[in-house]
């Protein structure tokens, strides 16, 4: 039995589908029925449980064999970290009670530092607590989504423009669509593993200007990145997040900005989607 935790979220809801059409046995983690309607009419078991609750996990995780474990991003909380440790101990103790001889797990680039890394601390911590489980264990550390550009796409339509927090605009940036996530996490759990594996997945190097330029040519018009100046990023970020977490995004730009973020190691996998098949899709 294959099991997806957070399978309404970008990367798990493929990881998820691309099990079922293999004809695979899955059992998806939702919190609500409703939630997971979609994945029972495909074909899926539903598990209904909060990823907190160690004894809804130790009832999700039965019979299963191998686990594709993410940390929902938790934004708007009071405390991100506060709610990783939280998910990270249930988890923890749920595995520990279950028949699981593999773990797949979404980390990202970065998460080998223990510092400067704003909320990619989340993943440090995941990555940590598990690096020394008795069942085999692969990190897929993952490049900037390309998701996070969707909400300014809007502007670039309008306006002509796009705002960046990466800077400089010229520098390269691992930028990776969920779906390639999904689908190399996918076929991680496929693949008989020992020990701890750890998947660096970069996608694909671009810049905000090369960025800018695909959503261009997508729109048939002239769209040029812009940086947004870092006094603004606090009174930008506030409208969707905490305090504290608008602190480690922050912290988390200004890490990618100063190249202190970067992967461990010089062998990354390239993504399929490309930024602009991408783009073209997003802005539909």
């Amino acid at each position: 039995m294959f099991i997806v935790s957070g399978a309404t979220g970008h990367t798990g809801s493929v990881v998820a589908k691309l099990l079922l059409e293999k004809g695979l046995p899955v059992r998806v983690i939702v919190r609500s029925r409703e939630k997971g309607a979609e994945f029972e009419r495909l074909g899926a078991e539903l598990a209904i449980a909060d990823l907190q609750d160690a004894d809804a996990l130790i009832e999700a995780l039965n019979g299963g064999k191998i686990l594709y474990l993410m940390n929902p991003p938790s934004y708007q909380s009071e405390d991100q970290f506060v709610e990783t440790d939280k998910v990270i101990k249930a988890f923890q103790t749920a595995i520990k009670n279950s028949s699981l001889e593999k773990l797949v797990a979404l980390s990202s680039i970065g998460s080998q530092l223990p510092s400067g890394t704003g909320n990619i601390l989340t993943t440090y911590k995941l990555e940590q607590a598990f690096e020394n489980s008795e069942i085999s264990i692969t990190f897929i550390r993952a490049g900037s989504f390309m998701e996070n550009w969707i909400g300014v796409l809007e502007t670039a339509k309008t306006e002509g423009v796009l705002p960046s927090f990466f800077q400089p605009l010229d520098r390269k940036v691992p930028q990776v669509a969920a779906a390639d996530i999904g689908r190399v996490a996918a076929e991680s759990m496929q693949e008989k593993t020992m020990g701890v594996e750890i998947k660096e997945l970069a996608g694909f190097w671009t810049s905000p200007e090369e960025t800018a330029k695909a959503v261009g040519k997508v729109l048939g018009k002239e769209v040029k990145a812009v940086s947004v100046p870092r006094e603004q990023w606090v009174d930008i970020l506030k409208n969707h997040n905490s305090p504290k977490n608008v602190a480690s995004i922050a912290e988390m730009f200004d890490g990618f900005n100063s190249g202190h973020i970067t992967f461990e190691t010089e062998y990354q996998i390239d993504g399929e989607i490309t930024l602009e098949d991408f783009m073209r899709e997003a802005l539909k």
